[in-house]
């Protein structure tokens, strides 16, 4: 009689582990992952445009661009373009940049250019967390009297949630 009841008792522990189980294994789904698709915190896009015409697109040579804070960090490493993708500081409503361009002479110029705007987190999906919209940007350049590179800048798209249009643009 003691061998039934311990074989029941084995039997009610195994039918109890096999409920957790499948509990277990019924409560969970798969795990999500942000796809490629989704929209995440956007990029600042900016483009540069020739001061003498503002409607063609001119590349800055060899831009170098890093955080312009204690602990700076490079953005862009000497790349020739017309075009970049930053992004801002989703902790605070200003972002500094040290923007740096080489045309291969002695002086490479550098110009501080700080973006401020609102910050708007928005929720998309378990996977994916929150994203930060950008809302009432502005752009100033410190100025350096006739040393700036950066004649103009101007702000295209106040609010930035994606980074299909250009949000600044940058004569020089």
């Amino acid at each position: 009689m003691d061998s039934e009841i311990i074989s029941e008792k084995d039997m009610l522990k195994k039918i109890i582990i096999l409920i957790t189980i499948f509990t277990a294994l019924n409560g969970c789904t798969r795990d999500d992952i942000c796809s490629e698709g989704t929209a995440t915190t956007p990029l600042l896009i900016i483009t540069f445009k020739d001061s003498a015409n503002p409607l063609v697109a001119k590349d800055v040579p060899n831009l170098t661009i890093e955080t312009a804070d204690n602990n700076s960090t490079q953005v862009i490493t000497q790349t020739t373009t017309d075009s970049i993708a930053i992004p801002l500081n989703v902790s605070a409503d200003i972002s500094k940049y040290r923007f740096k361009y080489d045309d291969e002479g002695e002086n490479p110029n550098m110009d501080i250019l700080t973006f401020t705007y609102s910050r708007e987190d928005i929720y998309v999906n378990r996977a994916c967390a929150f994203k930060t919209v950008f809302d009432n940007l502005a752009a100033a350049k410190e100025d350096e009297g006739s040393a700036n590179w950066v004649f103009s800048i101007i702000v295209e798209q106040q609010r930035i949630e994606n980074e299909t249009q250009a949000h600044i643009t940058i004569l020089h």
